[in-house]
This record gives structure tokens, C-alpha cells and sequence, in this order.
């Protein structure tokens, strides 16, 4: 399992607005990581727990501003 469809929603959502977020982009960001980290069990599976880990680095070199303080 891989999560660059999580990156390719990202894209979709956000990288034409060109690094220029409002406050209700930054909100729904931070919101569908929290969901999708809700609904899959992180915690007791260390591959998927990695695989979210390397799929948050990416998001945060992508949209550096994004996922900060929403």
C-alpha cells in the first residue's frame, strides 16, 4: 500500500492557488490528515505508520505553508 494518492489529492486541492492559502485551505489540509489518520490503525502497524511518516514529509516540501497552523 502507498499513499501517493494522498499527495495526488493534495495536488488536486491546492497546488494551483501557488503557495498562496487561506485560512479555510489550511484548516481543510489539516483536517484530512487528522481524518485519515483517525481512520486507519497507525499506532499498531510501523509499515503504515512509516508510510504516513514519508507521505508527511513530502506534503510539508510541497506546501511548506500548508500544514502549518491552521
Amino acid at each position: 500500500m502507498k499513499l501517493d494518492w494522498l499527495v495526488e489529492e493534495f495536488d488536486f486541492l491546492f497546488k494551483l492557488k501557488n503557495q498562496k492559502y487561506c485560512q479555510y485551505d489550511k484548516t481543510l489540509a489539516n483536517q484530512i490528515i487528522a481524518c485519515f489518520s483517525r481512520s486507519s490503525d497507525f499506532i499498531n502497524d510501523k509499515e503504515l505508520n512509516q508510510m504516513l511518516a514519508n507521505t508527511l514529509k513530502t506534503l510539508n516540501k510541497l506546501y511548506p505553508t500548508l500544514l502549518k497552523s491552521a
